[in-house]
């Protein structure tokens, strides 16, 4: 590399992965600074000339991951500087079903749920049209045990699911994948779910003075700006005039990579099949011990996509995905076209930052 600061180093959870890569190519590459006294400023200064470069996306092109060890960053504020000198464009949110709060600029919590339960592996926001190109995560404390992040190549999935069972790549090419995420009436700043209410997926021009009316107009409004949404008001009464909300989404399973041209297992087919199956929820009527709707996954038509093809690609991910592993003061940078993420239960004050991007137009 033609860095000065930043060198490759051995980085114990890497895997390598298999073609269409080359051989050893590492998963994640790791990046460190050669000393021990570089400023925040001279590795941003040498991050910034990698993007410019082009080396920054060359390397995400052949490794899909990088992670950088040894950057001591303290705080939010510090990772926001880091993630912006890459050069790209902040993603902004549009319906996003996972509740996050903003910390620094462009730089908000990962996924609050709780630490007993896992996150199942998807690419960031696969279930709708509107997604980032990049992702971020910043450990800010590590855990006491357990809370690694699983990452598995969405090519290599493709691949495999296309050698292993050629009529279900056919079939979800053809038909798609479908969608549905449902968003309680509740208030901005609730936190006792992970998920998020209607006001906070797509209330963000409602204003408190707002009639029932007006309310829904500017949450529709928003939702028209996914333009494969569609959506049902539910639960309308007197003591929530408003109601829940129900949007639905049939979307590719399958999307080229826009630099490589490599087709991508890109959704969350795994994520919503390992979530049913864990609450007992994939056959009808995919109702959970609480009688909750939890349905695994379906084709764009709506029929179930039968579980051996799930299972198979839940198979290969555990074979081939790489166990990352964190340090207070690290950030791992994901390709999201080319990588799927995850998160294993843990002990211990375990908390991450993400920030998520762009391409720039």
């Amino acid at each position: 590399m033609a860095a000065e600061i930043l060198r490759p180093v051995p980085f114990g959870p890497s895997a390598s992965l298999p073609a269409p890569y080359p051989e050893n190519t590492a998963f994640p590459l790791s990046l460190r600074p050669t000393r021990a006294d570089a400023s925040l400023d001279e590795i941003v200064a040498e991050v910034r000339d990698l993007s410019a470069s082009g080396r920054i996306k060359s390397l995400l092109n052949r490794h899909g991951a990088v992670y950088f060890q040894g950057l001591g960053l303290r705080n939010p504020h510090e990772f926001s500087k880091f993630a912006h000198a890459f050069g790209w464009k902040a993603h902004e949110d549009i319906g996003n079903p996972v509740r996050r709060t903003i910390l620094a600029k462009n730089v908000a919590t990962a996924n609050e749920g709780p630490n007993t339960q896992p996150v199942y592996p998807h690419n960031e926001f696969g279930l709708s049209p509107h997604y980032p190109a990049y992702v971020l995560f910043y450990c800010v404390s590590a855990p006491e045990t357990g809370g690694e992040t699983p990452i598995n190549n969405s090519i290599i999935l493709y691949n495999h699911l296309k050698e292993r069972h050629p009529e279900f790549i056919e079939e979800v090419e053809k038909r798609g994948i479908k969608y549905q995420l449902f968003h309680p009436n509740g208030p901005r700043d609730q936190t006792s779910s992970a998920g998020t209410t209607v006001l906070q997926a797509y209330g963000a021009h409602v204003l408190d003075t707002d009639d029932t009316e007006t309310a829904r107009e500017k949450i529709e409004k928003e939702i028209r700006r996914l333009p494969t949404a569609a959506w049902r008001w539910e639960n309308q009464s007197e003591s929530n005039p408003l109601g829940d909300l129900r949007v639905f989404q049939v979307l590719p399973a399958v999307r080229n990579h826009p630099r490589t041209g490599e087709p991508a297992f890109f959704n969350n087919a795994v994520s919503r099949f390992l979530n049913a199956q864990q609450n007992d929820t994939l056959l009808p009527p995919h109702l959970d011990k609480e009688g909750k709707y939890n349905p695994p996954v379906f084709y764009g038509d709506g029929a179930l996509i039968p579980t051996e093809y799930l299972q198979t690609a839940v198979d290969y991910i555990h074979e081939t995905r790489s166990m990352v592993t964190w340090t207070a003061g690290d950030v791992i940078v994901l390709d999201n076209h080319s990588v799927q993420h995850a998160r294993e239960p843990w002990t211990g004050n375990r908390k991450l930052l993400a920030s998520l991007w762009d391409e720039v137009d």
